[in-house]
């Protein structure tokens, strides 16, 4: 009982702690993803005839 008791203790915590991080790092990551230069489309070659 006691050891149930811990366990479930344990896991209401480290839930609580998990959600407020997990959503933190979603966050910081969708605007690192917005900024970087990759989102920019730029094309490879120049248009035109090739010489």
């Amino acid at each position: 009982m006691a050891f149930t008791d811990f366990v479930l203790a344990l896991s209401g915590l480290l839930g609580s702690l998990l959600l407020p991080f997990a959503g933190l790092y979603w966050m910081l990551r969708v605007r690192r993803r917005a900024v970087t230069p990759s989102a920019v489309r730029v094309p490879a070659v120049a248009p035109g005839p090739v010489k």
